[in-house]
């Protein structure tokens, strides 16, 4: 699915991507905004738990949970991969 707005935490991003919901409640993202990955690379080295994540595409929600964090984050190119559980 594509989608073109993230809150995080308290925080919206405008960026377009491909999202992914898979088993286990894991949820994979793919996008470019430098930014964005930068922030999620922060979280992920710290550990830190995100209180709330939205995606959406134009106003419909996506996917929306609580207490998550990024499990997986890497480069490949221009692209982040980023996976949250």
């Amino acid at each position: 699915m594509i989608f073109n707005k993230v809150e995080l935490n308290d925080t919206t991003y405008d960026i377009t991507g491909q999202l992914r919901i898979k088993e286990d409640n894991e949820v994979k993202i793919i996008f470019e905004d430098l930014m964005f990955g930068n922030n999620l690379k922060d979280l992920n080295t710290k550990e830190e738990t995100i209180r709330h994540l939205v995606i959406k595409n134009s106003d419909e929600t996506r996917y929306d949970t609580k207490n998550v964090k990024v499990s997986h984050i890497t480069i490949d190119g221009k692209f982040y991969h980023a996976t949250f559980k």
